[in-house]
């Protein structure tokens, strides 16, 4: 007899999934010039990060590209958060490459949550992340590097990686 009770909870999660990402917006017209207004976008990027992350790939390429293209320039001129891509980041992105933007947008988002954040902390949520959405999009290219990760990640292991290899200069 829960049945019927089951559906209706699921349908009503799957409804409310569908309207929260229909009704995300991207910022247009923003205008980064000073501190306070980065700090006046936050949320816009929290809401930019959250679209990212639960919206496949395959759905509104042109909202996906004006979202990825504001995220970018906020973390590129943002006079508060600053991110390392090391090359091990590359590694992961190479063969999916939409994820730099689910990484570099975890980081910040973790940065804009916890104000005196550590990098091994926001490095490591955003690897979460990016675990996250692999396992998440059906239209992802398999990859052993994140595939490791994902072992890793079980295996109780991968806040260790995170700390040791991710930190980890380009062998030359």
């Amino acid at each position: 007899m829960k049945r019927p009770g089951t559906l209706t909870f699921v349908l009503l999660l799957l409804i409310g999934a569908a309207a929260k990402a229909q009704t995300y917006s991207v910022p247009v017209s923003y205008k980064m010039v000073n501190q306070a207004d980065f700090i006046k976008y936050e949320p816009d990027v929290i809401r930019t990060v959250d679209w990212l992350e639960q919206t496949p790939w395959t759905e509104e390429p042109q909202k996906r590209r004006a979202a990825t293209d504001f995220l970018f320039k906020w973390i590129q001129d943002s006079p508060t958060i600053t991110m390392e891509l090391m090359p091990a980041l590359m590694d992961l992105t190479d063969r999916n490459n939409k994820l730099l933007a689910i990484f570099m947008g975890a980081y910040v988002k973790y940065a804009i949550g916890y104000p005196d954040y550590t990098k091994d902390a926001a490095n490591f949520a955003a690897v979460k992340a990016l675990i996250a959405k692999y396992k998440a999009e059906p239209t992802h290219t398999k990859d052993r590097d994140i595939e490791r990760l994902i072992k890793l990640d079980k295996d109780g292991q991968l806040e260790d990686w995170v700390h040791t290899e991710y930190q980890k200069p380009a062998q030359q």
